[in-house]
């Protein structure tokens, strides 16, 4: 169990024996929920499940006046509530769903009134719990995957509960209650404009009292939220529940969600938590997440180690989420059509261009059959839209973000192995948005001048960049983005051989050679260039700031980063840019990216150049030197352990790939770079019902900290040379030897 800021040791003694017997042998005792919850990693040490529609979570800004992307922030002075849906590691303000207010005395309902101070906090993985110290109100938390459960321990005397559906965290304000009863609340919350990308829906909700109310009644929110943005189908209502206590006395929460009805929330809720206990329930959430966790087994290295890997891939196990209900059904992304999903669990909460660097091909890895389902959802997109998601949130299409990131996605996991989808339907979904250009594009805004010059034109990107959109054609970044496509196109031809579409796959991987264009041999970067073929100026390539209409956008040209974070973005054509840039200075400059801080550890552009010197023959040993320094440098065990946010678990699963000492580079290619693990051995255990092998081992001799290098290698008893390792022989079942050293090995 894991204490918060104010926690006093002895509260580790409150748990129950049993619990604290099975975490002696568990993984999840690594687990450390307060990691990343500082230094905006937007995590929050909430109850979830793996991949959990429902979350438990306490809010500690106070939404009626701020927006924020976290719910939760370290060392925040009070808990203005708890919610009961989170997203974790996202750059907007979003969910915080059905908050609720804790409070003893007089009833009050503002947010100065109805914070607390608080101490005592403690967090496991599906458990939280915390003192609030204004109330003299213990508070503890549990969640099953779409519905939550909150104890609260109150002294003798007058206590309340309070409901405000227009203060919490998203864009939209505001709900509707259907049925309001003295131990029973129902309707929903409105949820949407995500990063301002417009669009609606209504989160249910099925909330039962253990205790029925004295008094309850229905109250208009405060008037400071008239300001604030309200749906036509959202009221700015609350409701209250007050008790009088003549001894102290135990109250129960038991919340059901849903997407699609609260009719389902309530189902939701009956099923999943039926008749048991809150100790019952703490011990089914435990036991999830010591099923998903235990799938990598690590020995060796230190508990900081430990703590910093087994946290790192919670986090990557959190998002996307369930958005199905237990009866199958869930919300089709017209906002209108309710579906079944029949032979599969529907996921929801894509954030494509963060996640599918690492947590996907991680979960392919690790978890294949969530992954599957994952790959289901996305197509099911495809057949309701006619377009693959970029950054769907509950059936909203945000269109957040750049390229088009669904693609690499579903063709690394084709050719993972993973084929039981509907892989002609996603195909020909990558095809149009490859292609069209006559309507409107929805995934890939500068298409046109894509397919006609090779690259996205500065001075032609659709419109003024201070007016840019998610859905107006302005294209953010042209130089980003032409790279993005390009590895979408060379993920299309991939797929496309392997269909046979033999036209198709030499088609789009020409179109993915167009990153040529734009290398300028003058100045050594992949530089933006205007319609007429000219290089734009003034160029400087450490600028990071007003691509569009926010600061941090990116240098002119480039996404959230400068044009140094996009000199090596060809994953698809590393040797190709070698070439282009010379073998000598591809190395130099690599080098200098790192010794001169250019690398940026906290956004996903240049997350894989670590392990590009894996390209270079006799250069390996400096992917071995920087990962391992990155792993030590930029990840730590306290609240400021994620380097930045935390983007729904990519940087997490960066984290969890560079300890096990390999990492896919090019998703869309089955293989992994590799470098040094930071364990004695490393046991992943594989799903035998996708892969043929029972477990993919990594031994390491001679581990010690001072031992960052490799000095051999063997595969099953075989002597093992390169420093690619191919998933076809991870996921047969094996053992990697790694022999390590202080010395590096030089050619």
């Amino acid at each position: 169990m894991l204490l918060g800021c104010n926690a006093e040791q002895k509260a580790a003694s409150d748990a129950p024996a049993a619990v604290a017997e099975a975490k002696a042998t568990s993984v999840t005792q690594w687990v450390d929920p307060f990691i990343g919850t500082a230094n905006e990693g937007n995590t929050y040490p909430g109850a979830v499940l793996p991949w959990g529609m429902a979350s438990v979570v306490p809010q500690s800004i106070d939404f009626s006046k701020n927006k924020n992307s976290a719910a939760y922030h370290f060392g925040a002075e009070h808990i203005y509530g708890f919610g009961h849906m989170q997203l974790s590691g996202v750059g907007c303000p979003s969910s915080g769903a059905f908050p609720v207010k804790v409070i003893t005395g007089e009833l009050a309902l503002t947010p100065e009134e109805t914070r607390s101070r608080y101490s005592k906090e403690q967090a496991e993985p599906g458990y939280y719990k915390v003192f609030l110290d204004t109330f003299n109100v213990w508070a503890e938390m549990t969640a099953t995957t779409r519905s939550g459960i909150s104890k609260y321990q109150f002294p003798a005397g007058k206590a309340h509960l309070v409901f405000d559906l227009a203060v919490n965290q998203g864009e939209m304000r505001g709900g509707r209650f259907t049925e309001l009863s003295a131990n029973r609340i129902e309707g929903y919350q409105v949820e949407g404009n995500f990063c301002d990308a417009g669009q609606e829906r209504k989160i249910y909700f099925s909330a039962e009292l253990s205790q029925p109310a004295a008094v309850h009644g229905q109250f208009d929110s405060p008037a400071f939220l008239a300001t604030q943005k309200k749906s036509p189908n959202a009221d700015y209502v609350g409701a209250s529940f007050s008790y009088e206590f003549s001894e102290p006395a135990e109250l129960e929460l038991r919340v059901g969600i849903s997407f699609v009805s609260v009719e389902n929330a309530r189902k939701n809720l009956t099923v999943e938590q039926g008749g048991k206990s809150f100790a019952e329930l703490r011990k089914a959430a435990s036991a999830a997440w010591e099923k998903e966790l235990s799938v990598v087994e690590v020995t060796g290295g230190d508990a900081e180690d430990k703590t910093k890997f087994y946290t790192a891939l919670y986090h990557s196990l959190i998002m996307p989420h369930v958005s199905s209900d237990v009866n199958g059904e869930y919300l089709s992304v017209d906002g209108e059509t309710v579906k079944k999903a029949e032979g599969f669990t529907r996921y929801s909460t894509f954030s494509l261009w963060d996640t599918y660097r690492t947590v996907h091909p991680l979960i392919t890895l690790t978890h294949p059959e969530q992954q599957l389902d994952m790959v289901r959802s996305m197509v099911d997109t495809a057949e309701d839209s006619g377009w693959l998601p970029k950054w769907e949130l509950i059936g909203m299409e945000a269109a957040t973000m750049v390229g088009d990131p669904a693609v690499p996605v579903i063709v690394d996991t084709y050719r993972k192995g993973l084929k039981d989808f509907d892989v002609e339907t996603a195909y020909q979904a990558m095809v149009k948005a490859g292609t069209q250009y006559e309507t409107f594009n929805l995934l890939r805004p500068g298409i046109k001048h894509y397919l006609d010059l090779g690259y996205i034109p500065m001075d032609d990107r659709g419109g003024d960049p201070m007016e840019f959109g998610w859905f107006n054609g302005i294209v953010w970044g042209p130089v980003s983005t032409t790279l993005e496509y390009n590895l979408a196109d060379w993920n299309i031809s991939k797929l496309a051989g392997e269909l046979g579409y033999e036209e198709d796959a030499k088609r789009f991987y020409e179109q993915a050679q167009s990153y040529r264009k734009l290398y300028d041999e003058e100045t050594g970067f992949l530089r933006p260039r205007n319609k007429d073929g000219s290089w734009m100026t003034p160029f400087d390539p450490l600028d990071r700031h007003w691509d569009i209409r926010w600061k941090m956008s990116g240098g002119q040209g480039y996404v959230e980063g400068t044009a140094w974070q996009y000199l090596f973005f060809v994953p698809h054509d590393i040797p190709g840019l070698i070439d282009l840039m010379g073998e000598e200075q591809f190395v130099d400059r690599l080098s200098n990216s790192f010794e001169n801080y250019y690398f940026d550890m906290t956004n996903e552009p240049d997350i894989q150049y670590p392990f590009l010197f894996n390209y270079v023959e006799g250069q390996e040993h400096r992917t071995q030197d920087i990962v391992t320094f990155a792993v030590d440098k930029y990840f730590n065990t306290t609240p400021w352990g994620i380097p930045g946010n935390d983007d729904a678990g990519t940087l997490s699963a960066w984290l969890v790939f560079a300890m096990m000492g390999f990492y896919p580079d090019l998703v869309g290619e089955p293989q992994y770079q590799l470098a040094t693990p930071s364990f004695e051995s490393i046991t992943i255990k594989l799903d035998k019902d996708f892969y043929p092998g029972e477990e993919f081992r990594i031994e390491v001799e001679n581990f010690a900290e001072e031992n960052r290098y490799i000095a051999s290698k063997s595969l099953n008893g075989k002597p093992f040379n390169p420093f690619q390792l191919q998933h076809e022989d991870m996921v047969k079942g094996g053992v990697l030897k790694v022999t390590a050293s202080e010395r590096a090995a030089l050619n």
